[in-house]
């Protein structure tokens, strides 16, 4: 069976259960979540006794077949939960994974559970085993554009009915963290009046638990959003983010747009350019639109001053690393936001 989408994942466990899971990703909540519901599907058919082993760095790996030989005196089905924090089983623990999705053991239902995996991780042997013999599922990161959708058809199960703008406050207040949206979500369905929560309470009552990442700073610059910039910028250094990494996450861009703008302007590859700096095929048009939309030698002018506030931020000229980083990535994103205003019109 071939990895199956993570929103199909509920469907497919309540249709009955596969021999052996490997569920993985980076959203803890709805892994905990689809992890409950395995457990309850388990329940009914039959699996009476669970079993949690941690394989960190000094697991004996003995013990999963330990395990499954072990036989309970009041049950005769086990769900055998292998929690494997880094992804990384090892030489002995990818040949026992192997095995063990090669044989699956009706009475010993095995779910391997892991937080992030690299692409090759998610190809590695034993998960491609695993993926043939059973369900493998990967819970990626909600994306910022199905943020408010994901919030009223959460708050929906919750009977709470949250027009667009309820909605829209609530995703924007807790991007990137979907365990305080979800407790955002509990906390309004008990301020609830008959089920609708007005913008003026969500409001009040809704903090700002959002979670940048230091890329998401270059992808705003990029969207030409300058609210956003800043407020990924005042969260970045909230949290004690170095900026040096803030600066060097912006400057990437900004030098692939200052290539990009010195290949056209000379006519030369701008696919060797793409090359060069290993950008990613989706954002390859945005950089190029920018580029060309902007004024020859603007981005050049802008690496420049990145340069500048490279100095500040090591101590070898005077300043505050973050004002210069805030100066540097608004004036980036009006850049782009000016050419986001010629393509609407």
């Amino acid at each position: 069976m071939a990895e199956i989408r993570f929103d199909e994942l509920p469907a497919r466990i309540d249709r009955g259960l596969a021999p052996i899971y490997l569920i993985a990703g980076e959203e803890p909540l709805l892994i905990e979540e689809v992890l409950d519901r395995l457990r309850a599907q388990a329940r009914r058919e039959g699996f009476g006794e669970r079993e949690v082993l941690h394989a960190d760095g000094s697991f004996d790996w003995s013990r999963l077949a330990a395990t499954t030989d072990n036989l309970s005196l009041f049950t005769q089905r086990r769900l055998i939960e292998l929690r494997l924090p880094g992804g990384k089983p090892g030489r002995e623990g990818s040949a026992v994974l192997k095995a063990r999705a090669a044989a699956p053991d009706a009475d010993n239902l095995l779910v391997v559970i892991c937080g992030r995996l690299e692409p090759a991780q998610r190809r590695s042997a034993w998960a491609s085993a695993i993926a043939r013999a059973g369900v493998m599922s990967y819970a990626w990161p909600l994306r910022r554009t199905d943020l408010a959708d994901w919030t009223r058809r959460r708050a929906s199960d919750r009977g709470l009915a949250l027009d667009a703008e309820v909605a829209a406050l609530l995703a924007e207040r807790n991007e990137g963290n979907l365990l305080a949206l979800a407790q955002e979500i509990e906390k309004l369905a008990l301020l609830a009046d008959d089920g609708r929560v007005s913008l003026d309470t969500a409001r009040e009552a809704v903090g700002d638990s959002a979670r940048f990442a230091i890329f998401d700073l270059p992808e705003a610059v990029l969207a030409g959003d300058v609210a956003r910039t800043l407020r990924i910028l005042q969260r970045l250094r909230a949290e004690g983010e170095e900026p040096v990494l803030v600066l060097w996450a912006l400057a990437r861009d900004i030098r692939v747009l200052a290539d990009l703008q010195s290949a056209l302007a000379g006519r030369g590859a701008v696919a060797e350019v793409m090359s060069r700096h290993r950008v990613w095929k989706n954002r390859q048009s945005r950089l190029q639109a920018i580029a060309r939309g902007t004024k020859p030698g603007a981005w050049a002018r802008m690496l420049n001053r990145a340069a500048g506030v490279d100095r500040v931020v090591k101590g070898a000229e005077s300043g505050r690393p973050w004002d210069e980083l805030l100066e540097l990535s608004t004036r980036a994103a009006r850049g782009a936001a000016t050419v986001n205003r010629r393509e609407r019109h």
